[in-house]
């Protein structure tokens, strides 16, 4: 049975390789438009089911029309328009926005979270300066202060809104409270990062995506 990171990692080379060939299409087709030199992916941990319409102006990521889960993953994706606003609402929420930041080479993932007082509100978390040519870090944002996982056997505590560098390996093991041991074994390493969030249930869950600079 294929794991929940190789579905993960199977998906996101996939993006990749559609935000590549994408590219390469606009440079090849003879419009004006130049390869971006940076871009961003957005991962939705609202802890509820909610039409959450989110977009870069015209630019739709999700239509508001259905509901999306969190685990909610855009995909690798251009700041365009270039001066747009990212903005998400939904019904009964304060909207949440964020002004154009991108720098090059910069492939940031946007973290859209819920806060006291039912506002949305993004949270960017930045490509790690830390570089190795294999690595994994994690990072709590679940509602639980110190989140204790088990990574490579041994029990490591994430404080909330902390990154933590958990290996320099290609290939890594961890575990969530009461959950079944998982192992990421990418056939050619590489850098990533681990999000734990808290699901519509209240459990902890991870997304696993890839730290790389464009």
């Amino acid at each position: 049975m294929t794991s929940c990171f190789h579905r993960t990692l199977i998906s996101l080379r996939t993006t990749a390789s559609l935000f590549v060939a994408t590219l390469v299409v606009l440079h090849t087709s003879g419009f004006a438009q130049e390869i971006p030199k940076s871009a961003f992916a957005l991962l939705n941990i609202v802890p509820r089911d909610l039409p959450i319409k989110i977009c870069l102006e015209t630019n739709q990521i999700t239509s508001g029309k259905e509901a999306i889960a969190p685990g909610f993953y855009s995909g690798l994706m251009p700041w365009n328009p270039p001066k747009a606003i990212l903005t998400a609402e939904a019904p009964g929420y304060q909207t949440a926005e964020l002004k154009p930041f991108l720098k090059i080479t910069e492939s940031p993932l946007i973290v859209l979270q819920e806060v006291p007082g039912k506002i949305l509100q993004f949270t960017i978390l930045a490509n790690s300066k830390e570089r190795a040519p294999s690595f994994y870090d994690a990072i709590n944002l679940t509602s639980q202060e110190n989140l204790i996982i088990q990574a490579e056997k041994k029990d490591v505590t994430l404080p909330r809104n902390q990154r933590i560098r958990l290996s320099k390996s290609k290939t890594l093991t961890y575990s969530i409270p009461r959950g079944e041991i998982q192992t990421l074994d990418p056939t050619d390493g590489g850098n990533y990062l681990l999000v734990f969030y808290t699901r519509t249930d209240g459990a902890v869950e991870c997304y696993v995506t890839f730290d790389n600079p464009l």
